[in-house]
């Protein structure tokens, strides 16, 4: 079972591909134009691999908790997105006419009139999203559950690109020993530090986000607690270059990445 230290690296753990033809991570703040985050949330990685171990809703949150867990997400495809515009149908039977059907010996259903009140949103989608997951948890019932349903090629639920109906295919990749690297100052996965702090290299494009990292349940859901500052490259094969002392690269496999 892996140790997180105080700089939020591991001495080992988990590494794994998922791929799908689409994905959506809704960006939150936005209502009529659906716009994605082009890199897979930590906490919808959490969710992710919750789902794969069939972890009641509500209830990991802990295992990913800040110093006791770490992940490194790197993008292995060139990040791009098409914009759908998808029409909408409520879901609430007070918001609009309903027809009745059924008999006099069998029960009547109601069935929402839906030639009114429909709505076009515009939901940004990326296409062909595929990124490398590096993840280690201090909880060991968890993490040995997970190594299991990844090494077995089993979910107990359906993984997914943020929506339900993009599945996600999921490659085990083994289990690794983590090796830190004090000298490494480029790293394939995303980097979680301002943009200022980065080297520009040429030719090279940079692209910033700022997405959940860590939540904790609230009342009947959750809240996230920490949100993340990310620098990334948008294509296939571009290093990220920094020049920040407080962030630690590590060696996982044939990647350099750094966990968070």
């Amino acid at each position: 079972m892996p140790t997180v230290d105080d700089d939020g690296v591991p001495d080992s753990c988990l590494s794994l591909e998922i791929r799908a033809d689409w994905g959506h991570f809704k960006k939150y703040g936005r209502t009529a134009t659906k716009q994605t985050f082009d890199i897979i949330p930590r906490t919808t990685v959490a969710g992710l691999l919750a789902a794969i171990v069939g972890a009641p809703r509500d209830s990991y949150y802990e295992t990913f908790a800040e110093g006791q867990s770490a992940v490194a997400i790197t993008s292995l495809n060139d990040l791009r997105s098409i914009n759908i515009p998808t029409t909408g149908v409520g879901t609430d039977p007070d918001a609009a006419a309903s027809q009745r059907a059924g008999s006099r010996r069998s029960r009547s259903i109601m069935y929402q009139n839906t030639t009114q009140h429909r709505q076009i949103h515009n939901y940004e989608v990326l296409v062909d999203p595929a990124y490398r997951i590096d993840v280690a948890v201090e909880d060991e019932a968890f993490y040995t559950e997970l190594r299991e349903h990844l090494e077995a090629g089993t979910s107990t639920y359906p993984p997914s690109m943020g929506l339900s109906e993009y599945l996600a295919a999921v490659e085990y990749l083994g289990e690794h020993q983590v090796e830190r690297l004090p000298d490494a100052t480029a790293v394939d996965s995303i980097v979680p530090i301002p943009l200022a702090e980065t080297i520009p290299q040429p030719e090279v494009a940079y692209r910033i986000e700022r997405s959940p990292a860590v939540m904790e349940q609230h009342g009947g859901g959750r809240r996230t607690t920490r949100l993340d500052d990310l620098v990334y490259t948008p294509h296939e094969g571009e290093a990220v270059q920094f020049a920040a002392d407080d962030i630690h690269a590590a060696s996982v496999g044939d990647a350099t990445v750094v966990f968070r």
